[in-house]
């Protein structure tokens, strides 16, 4: 099969369009320039990151690991443990072993409480359920993760602590947004964010079409609201 190379250059524009915004505000010194463009940079990787996990951009094995260790580390995260846990999800959801969707279990406050929590939980059972080769990697990824937290922190900028800030909330509180909320939306907010996929928004087609996503994991994200998928 051919790569997907017109979802991977969209995936690269967006990012690419993103990180400009985060430089561009370090440059200006605006903390709240730099938070608003990282969070946007966080889910654009993010979203890069989960087509990756699920060789949906059908890319060579060795460029899929890279863009999966490079996308997760736009979030200061581990691409191959978020993988690995991800998988898992797909295979048995919502089941007893499914540490990532363990706080769509719970009650919302419940989730939200225990959303840092979850965060480290889940680095931690990562790598518990790894190989040595997938161990290897994580601890690779976590020690650049930590290298990169580091660097923005002593720089003391304003606009690059904020960013620092912005990817570490932004992890200890998924939780709530890529475990609860997807899987116990109610219909106003689904139908909304069906109403917003002519936009291709990585959020709003991940929410509005996550059931499809469960039942086609292999298909990119921008491609969830296309018709003909009714059909089968």
């Amino acid at each position: 099969m051919q790569p997907r190379l017109g979802d991977l250059a969209l995936h690269i524009a967006r990012i690419s369009l993103c990180a400009s915004g985060v430089a561009l505000a370090a440059r200006l010194e605006s903390a709240t320039l730099a938070a608003a463009f990282e969070g946007a940079l966080f889910f654009a990787s993010f979203a890069l990151m989960h087509d990756v996990a699920h060789g949906a951009l059908r890319l060579p094995r060795k460029a899929n690991e890279l863009a999966l260790t490079l996308s997760a580390a736009l979030m200061l995260m581990s691409g191959h443990a978020l993988r690995l846990l991800h998988l898992r999800h797909h295979a048995r959801p919502l089941a007893p072993d499914d540490a990532e969707g363990a706080p769509a279990r719970l009650p919302l406050s419940r989730a939200l409480l225990g959303a840092p929590l979850s965060a480290l939980d889940l680095r931690v059972e990562a790598f518990r359920a790894a190989g040595p080769s997938g161990r290897r990697c994580q601890l690779a990824e976590t020690a650049l993760n930590l290298a990169s937290l580091a660097l923005l922190l002593a720089s003391r900028r304003p606009a690059l602590l904020a960013v620092a800030a912005t990817a570490t909330c932004l992890q200890l509180t998924m939780a709530v947004w890529a475990a609860h909320i997807p899987h116990n939306a109610p219909p106003w907010m689904l139908a909304a964010a069906r109403r917003l996929a002519f936009t291709r928004s990585p959020i709003a087609l991940s929410l509005g079409y996550h059931e499809r996503h469960h039942r086609i994991p292999n298909l990119p994200c921008s491609r969830l609201a296309l018709p003909s998928l009714d059909r089968e």
